[in-house]
């Protein structure tokens, strides 16, 4: 059993399953073509700009709740997305403005971020990209790094478990789903440049078909886009390049087939947090040093990373209520190299066994593919409809942790691990949908989970020594979900769901550890008007055999910290106050204790609240938002204690259409992320190496940027 350590290897896989997706393909073509004459809506898999009316609370909310929703949902959509959202972020600043949702710059020069909903961590909560699970074998996502706000229509924030048909690893903890935006209907080319503080740069150019008579109504577009910056952070220099196609092809009156690749390479310097003493010393956006004879030297700490995914999906509307959607797909992750230094706090004294004053460090390759398919069969009927469908995946990886001596260009010393391993998931579901009155929508089912985690070690990070084996965790995982429309305008729903994650693989040589699993319970409402939207919800999540962890010299300690108890309350709303102003809010009081010893478990704040002022009308938008985030511990046990923080922003937006006779639009933004200045601590990064002294992040300071895009 091998990882994907060779290119031949990745052929031979890749050769099967193009053969696998050919062959999905075919029988819904044959079956669709020339059957029936109505047009059936294929859009699942894309989505659209806004519509509808703009002097609208529906139209202008950054967050809004769908009348058929079974668990708190926030759907943020291309509207926002692209009048508030820098061009160089990623998702997790979108996601941002949601209830008891909370980011905080990692380790990656400040443009990535950490990630709790409702204190459950990366790992803990899917997040997928077109319906298509983003999973790693230690569970934890790099999701930022597959994909570019620009080539996004639509984020959702589901804070719950979904119903059978919801698939991932962690759905307990809801799900972060992406969806790609839909090429444009006609053709145009847009040119965009952005530059920003810390000399942030971006230059993109997008190409759009539009419907091409020629090959039956098929679209394309085409995004490449360059960014770099030198970081906010002392020496955390970036550069991304991305490039993604979308292809959308229809086969029929019934049937879509959509083609999606993206492709990203990136290259910086792995920031690992600071202590209090640099902060105190050197300033808040003390990141590394520019001394090679220092362990946080930015030489020492640097990583590079492609990434690439692909899926071809075919949806088809057969007749008589039969629907098939089915996606198979790869993507893979490869981080050639992750250096790190051993003690980024200054407190622990050089040398190796090659030199007393010779600097230590680590050197940590890891990569992994996924290969995999996530297929449903819908049949409607006079009083709901039945679904099956399954997700299956196949994910050879390879990981290894090196001891190096840094003075010495990355001379070997010793070995922690150095492993191969595949993580194999199976999970077919079969739910049904009852109308069991005119109003009252009844989803029930069941979803069976299946995953095989093997090892083939030749140093094992547990034993130190070489181990091949393999694990197997199953379980059935019960959901019942209900909505109750009382208005055309205004439902209700309420939520029981099972839920399960497979220990991570740190520990899964100690037989003792048990798989995690929830229960679930949570009531909601959701209204619209044209002038207000309000929604809100309780939940209740009942938790045992927690996995938490602990950070030290950039590596990850797992351990079972028991049961734990989440629960909360949660609101959003906004209001339509006319002339073009609306005004939002949506708040969160949360709670996450362990069962045992009533202690708060780590990154899980008490509350968040956000706050804000839209304006638009005629070519201009505006928008002042007001994030705060509550009290929170960095670490177990009620240790390293974060105050408060929030974060004001600022984003204006002009657009003039057709201004000149080759000119389709052109569109400037300028915007201004944390317009206070704050610079608080605002999260713990683990314990650095050696010292075990306590790391932490500060708040990005006030950073200003603006763009230029023009469409011909």
């Amino acid at each position: 059993m091998r990882g994907v350590s060779s290119i031949a290897d990745r052929r031979g896989i890749r050769r099967h399953y193009a053969a696998l997706w050919l062959a999905a393909s075919v029988p819904p073509v044959i079956g669709a073509t020339g059957a029936h004459a109505q047009t059936t809506d294929l859009g699942t898999v894309e989505t659209s700009d806004s519509a509808g009316d703009v002097n609208s609370a529906v139209h202008q909310a950054p967050t809004t709740t769908p009348l058929t929703a079974t668990q708190p949902t926030s759907v943020i959509d291309r509207h926002y997305i692209e009048n508030n959202i820098s061009a160089t972020s990623n998702f997790d600043k979108i996601i941002n403005v949601a209830p008891s949702v909370m980011t905080s710059p990692s380790g990656f020069g400040g443009d990535d971020a950490k990630i709790s909903i409702r204190g459950f961590q990366v790992g803990q909560f899917n997040i997928t990209l077109d319906g298509i699970p983003l999973r790693a074998f230690n569970l934890l996502q790099r999701s930022g790094s597959f994909v570019m706000t620009n080539d996004l229509g639509q984020v959702s924030i589901d804070r719950g478990p979904g119903t059978a048909s919801t698939v991932g690893d962690a759905t307990f903890g809801g799900t972060v789903a992406m969806q790609t935006k839909s090429p444009m209907s006609t053709m145009a080319t847009t040119a965009t440049t952005s530059y920003g503080s810390f000399n942030t740069q971006l230059y993109g150019l997008q190409f759009d078909s539009g419907q091409i008579k020629g090959a039956n109504g098929a679209s394309l577009f085409l995004d490449t886009q360059f960014t770099k910056s030198d970081g906010y952070f002392t020496n955390t220099a970036k550069q991304r390049e991305n490039a993604a196609l979308k292809i959308q092809q229809p086969l029929s009156d019934n049937t879509m087939l959509t083609f999606v690749s993206i492709y990203n390479d990136e290259i910086r310097n792995y920031f690992q947090g600071a202590s209090l003493a640099q902060i105190a010393a050197y300033g808040p956006n003390y990141g590394l040093s520019s001394n090679p004879n220092q362990q946080q030297y930015a030489g020492y700490n640097r990583w590079s990373l492609q990434t690439d995914f692909e899926y071809l999906g075919l949806k088809s509307d057969y007749g008589d209520g039969w629907h098939l959607e089915n996606k198979a797909y790869t993507y893979g992750y490869n981080a050639a190299a992750l250096l790190l230094g051993k003690d980024v706090s200054e407190n622990s004294r050089l040398g190796t066994i090659f030199g007393a004053s010779n600097v230590p460090g680590s050197a940590n390759p890891a990569n992994y593919r996924s290969y995999g398919d996530v297929v449903s069969l819908t049949k409607d009927l006079p009083d709901g409809a039945v679904k099956i469908g399954a997700w299956a995946d196949h994910q050879p990886g390879y990981r290894a942790n090196f001891n190096v001596d840094m003075t010495l260009a990355q001379k070997y010393i010793s070995t922690n691990y150095n492993q191969h391993l595949t993580l194999d998931t199976v999970q077919p579901y079969v739910e049904a949908d009852w109308k069991a009155l005119p109003d009252l929508t009844i989803t029930t089912g069941a979803k069976y989970a299946y995953v095989i985690r093997s090892y083939e070690s030749l140093v094992d990070p547990n034993t130190k020594g070489p181990l091949d084996y393999a694990q197997t965790w199953a379980k059935v995982l019960p959901s019942l979900a209900a909505n109750y429309k009382l208005l055309s305008n205004w439902s209700v729903y309420a939520q029981a769901a099972q839920g399960f994650l497979t220990p991570p693989n740190g520990l899964t040589t100690t037989a003792s550890v048990q798989p995690q699993t929830t229960w679930n319970y949570q009531v909601g409402t959701s209204y619209q008007s044209k002038t207000f939207t309000l929604a809100g919800d309780v939940y209740y999540i009942d938790f045992s055999n927690m996995i938490a962890s602990q950070t030290i010299g950039g590596i990850t300690n797992y351990f079972n910290a028991g049961g734990v108890i989440y629960e909360g309350v949660e609101v959003e709303g906004t209001v339509h106050v006319g002339n073009g102003f609306s005004v939002f809010a949506n708040g969160s009081l949360n709670s996450a204790k362990n069962k045992q010893t009533g202690q708060w478990i780590a990154q899980a704040p008490n509350a968040t609240a956000a706050t804000g002022l839209i304006y638009e009308e005629g070519n201009w938008h505006a928008s002042l938002t007001d994030k705060w985030v509550g009290q929170r511990f960095g670490d177990v046990g009620e240790k390293q204690p974060l105050s408060p923080f929030n974060q004001l922003d600022m984003a204006i937006t002009y657009k003039v259409k057709n201004p000149l006779p080759n000119l389709a639009a052109v569109t400037a933004k300028f915007g201004i992320d944390n317009l206070l200045d704050s610079h608080a601590v605002v999260d713990f990064a683990g314990y650095s190496g050696g010292s075990v002294t306590p790391l932490f992040y500060t708040q990005i300071g006030r950073n200003i940027y603006s763009s230029l895009s023009v469409q011909f």
